[in-house]
């Protein structure tokens, strides 16, 4: 039987993994996914301490809500009705549990803006990207996790994959990720049991960037 071995970056990436997905107070978790558990009070002192290093503030963990496409749909009406950004890129920074809610329910940020009755369209945020700009976008996509597969690209964001192509990859995705130093390990992983032995990732080459 292979055991886990965890480090304080995979009890991080677990954590934000599960944020928007599944709750992350500490009962939640303790009853659901006692390993993790044990090991964010073991290598942080603390379940809290462990939310809070992953970045995410545990205030609003412990009022978590489990969302219902009728909530996503609520919330993004809402602030469209507000006036407040609703873009792709702005939500997946701004309004994480929201944007995350939205693609579990919805598959795509795009079809959950177009379920709350909004012309995705009239919403997408475009502006001109400088070079280092789309090498740091890209980056922070793979270090938070995502999938930099094209077809996932493609569907949720499709303005990076169209600069990456024309400014880092001179007509190729796979060069462009090349050219941000992602050698491997670009898709999201897939969910593994949890006896199974986590492999060490492989880091983002920023050498000579």
């Amino acid at each position: 039987m292979f055991v886990k071995l965890w480090s304080e970056k995979l009890v991080c990436d677990r954590i934000n993994g599960m944020y928007g997905n599944e709750p992350l107070n500490s009962h939640y978790v303790s009853t659901n996914h006692s390993d993790l558990y044990s090991a964010g009070c073991r290598l942080f002192g603390s379940w809290k301490d462990a939310v809070v290093a992953a970045g995410l503030d545990y205030s609003s963990i412990r009022k978590y809500k489990k969302w219902e496409k009728a909530d996503v749909v609520a919330a993004i009406r809402q602030r469209f009705d507000a006036h407040e950004p609703i873009s792709c890129q702005f939500v997946q920074l701004n309004c994480r549990a929201l944007y995350m809610a939205a693609i579990h329910k919805f598959g795509a940020w795009n079809s959950a803006v177009v379920a709350a009755g909004v012309d995705y369209n009239s919403i997408r945020q475009r502006r001109r990207l400088t070079v280092e700009e789309v090498r740091e976008e890209i980056i922070n996509l793979f270090e938070s996790g995502e999938n930099l597969a094209y077809p996932n690209m493609r569907k949720n964001f499709s303005y990076l994959l169209t600069y990456g192509i024309r400014k880092l990859g001179n007509g190729s995705w796979a060069q462009a990720r090349l050219n941000c130093g992602i050698k491997k390990n670009y898709r999201r992983k897939r969910h593994l049991p949890d006896d199974f032995l986590e492999p060490e990732l492989f880091p983002v080459d920023r050498s000579g960037f």
